[in-house]
């Protein structure tokens, strides 16, 4: 197998070369080995523009690939390369592709030529070299994957896939406490000895009772209270929450991997800043099952990178000093994010490296200086709330790898209403909200329901920044009265107008039906205005529409939802913004199918999301097919 797989790699290895050279016009390409790996680096004045590198498959490159590929680029002397191309086939146009220019810095549609190369240059401004360790980062990933391997085949009373993930995360945070505090003990026995794995395979039974009894005590400690903007304090777990894992082996294998890694502090291990979270991001992705377990599914990594590149992009445009600035009167960073439906977290740590990457590039600022700013930058600016616990536990753990140890996700009972979230408070929200068509009704919801017409006055909108409208809607007279039902989505997208500042971004996934329907007009011209026929400019509304995309049917498959999607992208209106022309596309690929209920990649040059950023990014939309 192993000779095999040299081979496939050596072949396409030959055939990106072919590429490089004839199609592309590289001329000095050379193989070389990064850290072991063999790759193919394509040099213009004696600069890595190109590394290309073969997973050595023939399918499709996988996320670990991608993630991989991106670790091997930045590490090669005079480094990083321009671009990183990982390929199972050496044909232009196939596999991965990532820019590491810092006016990129994501993945791209395309390499250059190499005339193209020389009429865009040298980068202005040389990316700083990150410390990666691409070998460690596999292992990482390999060392997650057999572990949730092994525990799934050993018959524990575990409900499917999720479950397992949400008991290996009480495991996680339980040693996360150990490191926070090695002095804690269980029954008067130190916590590191107990936590052992030739301890467990010792004492068996009672190593396990011991774990288990740790994890009651630990659970209920204050300092694992999330407290809001107000002071209210939140619990992570129920109190009667436990772990469900019974076998000492099981406990034995997630101590043996864990103890090899600091989590709190993972360069304690030399695993650098959040490469510890991004292979366990990877692992979660890989191994979530959008049906059965706790009832939820996450929104695709595809999907989630487009949204967050375009909301990004144009912040640092506009005013890039927004997301490091601190508050002149508290000392305290300004920026805020915030998915009031987080799930595992997915948006808020996509968030998290999109920021991490624009803090990497500040020049004056030491490693540790820009560690700091980033801790903080979390610790206050990042906010999620969800209603599932298993959720909440996941997103606390999935941004504590990430940077953010004492993540403020909040378990709420309905994020339309929850007073944790404060009007005009974020800069950026982005969410998959939950979407029924006619989901909310009274009498049941009533609460709900009259929460949304604060801002109805006078049988109209008021589109004031801080109320509510949308619990209401016209009739043929445009008399605004109570609706008796609505999709929670129309709600969700009043809500987070309220929760952000005047110019504030939110992208949002939502059913087709509401930005399509005529039924639904009413929505739309709340949120444009209506347009004047005469000056062709929208008068009224709340936000400025900046973008719709257009999702494929097969974005949701996997978690049951039939209803066709799109992704809106809106800013709350400041004095004096105007409605302008709005940024409209289709993806007809999202980089994966779903087949016998099984996500199948297909790999990253079916994704017609990473062109339509580059569109968008260009000023210009892509033609709908």
């Amino acid at each position: 197998m192993a000779k095999a797989k040299i081979k496939e790699e050596t072949n396409t290895l030959e055939a990106a070369e072919k590429s490089l050279r004839e199609q592309l016009g590289y001329e000095d390409v050379q193989k070389i080995e990064v850290l072991g790996e063999l790759c193919l680096i394509a040099s213009l004045d004696g600069r890595p523009v190109v590394l290309v590198h073969s997973p050595g498959s023939d399918g499709a490159v996988s996320a670990k690939d991608e993630e991989y590929v991106q670790e091997l680029g930045a590490v090669i002397d005079d480094g990083p390369a321009d671009y990183v191309w990982a390929t199972t086939t050496g044909e232009v146009g196939s596999g991965y592709i990532y820019s590491w220019r810092p006016e990129l810095d994501c993945q791209v549609s395309a390499i250059p030529t190499s005339d193209e190369i020389k009429k865009l240059g040298a980068p202005g401004t040389a990316p700083r070299k990150i410390a990666a360790d691409p070998l460690r980062f596999k292992a990482l990933q390999a060392e997650f994957d057999e572990l949730h391997e092994k525990i799934y085949s050993a018959r524990e009373p575990i409900d499917g896939s999720n479950d397992l993930t949400a008991q290996l995360c009480k495991l996680i945070f339980l040693k996360m406490h150990f490191e926070r505090h090695p002095d804690f003990k269980v029954g008067g026995v130190e916590f590191e000895k107990v936590f052992d794995p030739d301890y467990i395979r010792e004492h068996k039974g009672k190593a396990v009772d011991q774990i288990k009894s740790a994890f009651s005590e630990v659970k209920d400690l204050k300092e694992y209270t999330a407290s809001d903007d107000r002071g209210e304090c939140f619990r992570i777990f129920d109190r009667d929450d436990f772990i469900k894992f019974n076998q000492p082996s099981t406990y034995a294998l997630v101590a043996e991997m864990l103890n090899r890694h600091h989590l709190i502090e993972p360069h304690q291990t030399g695993v650098e800043d959040d490469i510890l979270g991004r292979a366990f991001d990877v692992m979660l992705r890989g191994k979530f099952e959008g049906k059965g377990g706790m009832g939820v599914y996450l929104t695709p990594q595809q999907v989630r990178d487009a949204m967050i590149q375009m909301a990004f992009y144009d912040i640092e445009q506009e005013n890039a000093g927004t997301l490091t600035r601190r508050d002149p009167s508290t000392g305290k960073p300004v920026f805020h994010v915030c998915d009031p439906c987080c799930g595992s977290g997915g948006f808020l740590v996509t968030s998290m490296r999109a920021l991490r990457k624009h803090v990497e590039k500040l020049v004056g600022l030491s490693k540790k200086q820009q560690e700091e700013l980033l801790q903080e930058i979390y610790t206050e600016g990042f906010v999620g709330c969800d209603n599932a616990p298993g959720m909440v536990l996941l997103a606390r753990i999935n941004m504590a790898l990430h940077g953010d140890p004492n993540a403020r996700v909040f378990r709420v009972e309905n994020s339309l209403t929850t007073e944790v979230l404060s009007p005009e408070t974020y800069d950026l929200i982005v969410t998959n909200p939950p979407f029924k068509k006619g989901g909310i009704k009274r009498p049941d919801n009533d609460d709900i329901l009259d929460a949304f017409l604060s801002d109805i006055d006078n049988k109209e909108p008021l589109y004031s920044g801080d109320g509510l409208a949308l619990g209401a809607k016209p009739n043929n007279k445009g008399v605004w009265s109570s609706v008796k039902s609505i999709d929670p989505a129309v709600l969700f997208i009043d809500r987070c107008l309220q929760l952000l500042k005047p110019g504030g971004r939110l992208l949002v996934v939502l059913p087709d039906g509401i930005l399509c329907n005529s039924g639904d007009r009413y929505v739309r011209e709340y949120l444009m205005g209506r347009k004047d026929e005469e000056t062709g400019k929208f008068v009224g509304g709340k936000a400025v529409v900046k973008a719709v995309v257009s999702l494929p049917p097969v974005t949701f498959r996997l978690s049951g939802a039939g209803a066709k999607t799109s992704f809106l992208y809106l800013q709350k209106k400041r004095v004096g913004d105007e409605q302008g022309a709005v940024f409209m596309a289709v993806a007809d690929e999202v980089g994966f199918d779903v087949k016998q209920n099984k996500e199948v990649n297909l790999g990253a040059d079916r994704n017609d999301l990473v062109a339509i950023v580059e569109a968008y990014k260009a000023g210009q939309p892509v033609e709908e097919s």
